[in-house]
């Protein structure tokens, strides 16, 4: 049987109660999916201080392969970078998948962030199992004296069938 687009979802994380995507910062996957899948949801409005001044941002969201079967050589790349060139957005694969930051302002530790703008340039996920999960994390950057700007991106993952 195959892997369907809703067997793969997206859930906030910050502990099995969460439904607050500005308190998606890692520790235990949320019962909440994050089913707004759009940058604006993800992140909060740039407010015009962090816009003068520059910003960076974090956040943590749980894959979930929610199929009967696993979802073999996952791989996550950015289809579409951020529409306003006063922002990036990167990502990385937290393999442990336990990581926590203590506000939206703090870097997760050894992590490596990349913006790869193509499948082939993606990152590797692996193998996820019938209902596992990886860590990703997102890294949104506000560049100092940014304008005001609807902003927007997509991240997606492609996953294969049995080898």
């Amino acid at each position: 049987m195959a892997i369907i687009a809703a067997n793969l979802a997206f859930y906030l994380t910050g502990g099995a109660g969460n439904a607050l995507p500005a308190a998606s910062l890692g520790g235990d996957i949320s019962n909440t999916a994050f089913t707004d899948n759009t940058l604006q949801n993800l992140f909060a409005n740039v407010s015009p201080a962090e816009a003068l001044a520059g910003s960076v941002k974090y956040r943590a969201l749980s894959f979930k392969n929610l199929a009967a079967e696993t979802a073999y050589a996952a791989v996550l790349y950015i289809s579409q970078e951020t529409s306003s060139a006063d922002t990036t957005v990167a990502i990385a694969f937290d393999s442990t998948g336990t990581q926590s930051v203590v506000d939206e302002d703090t870097a997760p530790v050894g992590l490596s962030f990349s913006t790869p703008l193509s499948l082939a340039a993606g990152i590797a996920l692996g193998d996820i199992a019938a209902s596992g999960v990886a860590r990703i994390w997102f890294k949104r950057t506000t560049s100092a004296g940014a304008v005001q700007a609807s902003d927007s991106g997509k991240v997606t993952i492609t996953v294969g069938s049995a080898p």
